[in-house]
Formats: C-alpha cells, structure tokens, sequence
C-alpha cells in the first residue's frame, strides 16, 4: 500500500507541475478572446468523500485573468439518519453527527473559471455523539467527540456553463483514522477504554483512509 499511496501522490504532483508549465507557457488570454461568460458564483452539491455529502460554493475571483478561485465546502449530517446503528439484539445503539467545513483556492489551468483546476484546501471535520455499550454483562455509554484536521491538494474539472458538472481527487496529508478510541463509563461506576470503527460503521474501503479524496459535483454558475 506505501507503493501505492507514494505513486498516486507523485501522479497527482506530475500532472499539476505539467498542467501549470503549460498554461505559464500559453498566450494570455484576454476578456475579449473569450467566446463565453465566466459566470463567477458557482452553488452546487458534492458527494463523496470525506466530505459524504454538502454544499459547495465557488467564487472565480479577477485575479490571474479570472483563474484564481476561492472555494467552501459544507457538510453536516444528523444522528436521525447517519450513522444510527442498531444490533439484532437492542443492547447496542450508536447516534453519531458528523459535520464538514472545507476552504481553499482552486487554479484553472487553461481557461478562465473553467477546465482543469488544481487547489489548495484545508478542511476540519468533526464526529460526536453517544453509544451504548456492553461489555462482560455490564451496560454503559460512551461519548464520542472527536475532531480530524487537514491540509489537501486536489485535481478537478469544472464541465459545463450555466449547469455544471465537476469530477475530482485529491490527496489528504493527514489521514482519517480508521479507529479512535474513546471512554465508556458503565453502570457500576468502571470505565474503560473502548474503540470505534470508522471503516466499518461507514463501511468504505481500506485505500479511503489512506489519504485518497474522491468527489463528484454538480451546481449552477450565476
């Protein structure tokens, strides 16, 4: 797997140093040049992950000829219908929120506000909530809150005009952990340290918790 992830890394790092060299090279296009609108505000949704699904906003900025972008990216799902875990039996219950904010800058490569893109983002994204547990005959409940912090570099394309279209990866720096371990406090005054399963409760893929980010999106520019 270290293969793999040093690879992917040196092919994202590759295609982004080719694609810049290029488009350093290229005449500078000029507003007029343009047969299109730039169309500067983007609101659309993303599904993917680790964002999982949200709200993203994209504003094409004047700098760099309409190329520099600034981007957010916003999640957040309720215990009501994420992550609501119930064993066959009833002893086991877990309610988890997640939420997801991500900001950075997106590049665009050969055309204004369109095209290939690569970016520059860091993102925070926090799970909390509370799960029953049992353990030897004994009942207990544990709290869940923990937060996961990174900076990410990406490589997309915004496809489209006034309705879009966006594919995209990206690798994380610092990667989602697959387990964390939390305390769990039982009827009878113990506590123990107990450990939950990201992988599993999500049910996703090893190589998602290796660094990897994958998305598509979908919006309108205005």
């Amino acid at each position: 797997m270290g293969k793999i992830k040093i690879t992917s890394i040196c092919t994202l790092i590759m295609i982004a140093a080719l694609t810049f060299s290029y488009s350093v090279n290229a005449q500078t296009e000029s507003q007029q040049e343009r047969d299109y609108k730039v169309r500067p505000i983007r609101l659309g949704l993303k599904l993917g992950f680790p964002n999982l699904v949200g709200g993203n906003l994209e504003y094409v900025t004047p700098l760099l000829n309409d190329r520099l972008a600034v981007n957010l990216d916003y999640s957040t799902i309720n215990s009501d219908w994420f992550m609501a875990d119930e064993e066959t039996d009833g002893t086991e219950t877990t309610n988890l929120d997640f939420s997801y904010l991500e900001g950075g800058f997106n590049y665009y490569f050969f055309k204004a506000g369109k095209g290939l893109y690569g970016g520059l983002s860091y993102n925070q994204m926090n799970f909390k909530g509370e799960t029953n547990v049992e353990s030897n005959g004994r009942e207990g409940k544990g709290n869940i809150d923990y937060n996961h912090n990174s900076f990410n570099i990406k490589l997309g394309a915004r496809l489209g005009g006034l309705f879009y279209f966006r594919p995209e990866i990206g690798y994380s720096f610092s990667h989602l952990p697959k387990t964390i371990e939390y305390q769990a406090r039982y009827e009878d005054g113990t506590t123990e340290t107990e450990t939950y399963d990201f992988s599993e409760e999500l049910a996703s893929a090893d190589i998602l918790f290796k660094g990897l980010m994958v998305n598509i999106g979908f919006g309108f520019a205005f």
